[in-house]
């Protein structure tokens, strides 16, 4: 095997490793971590010890706590956010509930509603012991478990405040999976549905997952080697480099050499 097959095979080797690299990135989803805004009132710290914050990585999803805070939801009160989210995938909440006594066991309490540009919608029922559940789990005589079918899992484990009975405390994600590919997502809604008792609903962070559109395509260069009377044009040359590693440079000695200035 000679130095050019040698060449050509590397080359080949390194462009076939990029187009797996751009192809993996091409369709992986990425996060848009959406801030909670004034509407979160209740600092995170009040409630939990040491509780994460900042841009925090959980679940494997990036949430902007920055803010500090949480929202609390009452009886019949909403939340709703807005923005433009093209490929929409899926919809990411930190979500519990306080308050949350037994007999609320398999009651839905609320519901979270995802709004696309062409005016439908995705709703998922909030079902206590099914996908939320009480932030204090080592409270007595409240729902501390969820189920696995239920697209909620702990994402954060710490300490509940003294003040708030110390203890055991949790940060859930309740995960949405959109079920229309290409949507565009312009509203979520959470809602706190319950008509009786104490429970309150907490979302500590949402963000949403969306597949970016491909990039255009790149034109490859053409390996026309001299355009006129044995001179390279500025455009030519800056094909060089690709032309001589396609092994296309039947007049390499030429094109490598400086450009001429007539």
């Amino acid at each position: 095997m000679d130095a050019s097959t040698l060449a050509k095979s590397a080359k080949a080797l390194i462009l076939a490793s990029g187009l797996i690299v751009a192809s993996t990135v091409v369709g992986a989803a990425q996060d848009a971590p959406v801030p909670l805004g004034t509407t979160a009132t209740v600092a995170l710290n009040s409630w939990y010890v040491t509780p994460p914050s900042g841009q925090a990585l959980l679940g494997g999803h990036a949430f902007d706590l920055t803010g500090g805070n949480l929202i609390l939801l009452a009886n019949g009160q909403s939340v709703s956010f807005t923005g433009s989210y093209a490929g929409v995938t899926g919809a990411y909440l930190l979500l519990n509930s306080s308050n949350t006594y037994s007999y609320y066991v398999d009651s839905a309490v609320g519901q979270v509603v995802l709004t696309f540009s062409d005016g439908t919608t995705q709703s998922t029922d909030l079902i206590v012991g099914t996908n939320l559940r009480e932030w204090r789990i080592s409270a007595g005589a409240t729902v501390s478990s969820l189920s696995t079918t239920g697209n909620a899992a702990q994402v954060w484990s710490g300490t509940a405040q003294p003040t708030m009975g110390g203890g055991t405390a949790v940060i859930d994600m309740l995960s949405i999976p959109v079920t229309t590919v290409g949507k565009t997502l312009t509203t979520v809604t959470v809602t706190d549905t319950n008509a009786f008792g104490a429970l309150h609903i907490q979302l500590a962070g949402l963000t949403v997952d969306f597949t970016p559109p491909a990039p255009a395509p790149t034109p490859t260069p053409t390996c026309t080697m001299n355009d006129h009377a044995g001179k390279t044009s500025a455009e030519k040359a800056q094909n060089v480099p690709h032309c001589i590693a396609k092994g296309e440079d039947t007049k390499a000695d030429t094109l490598a050499a400086p450009l001429s200035t007539n």
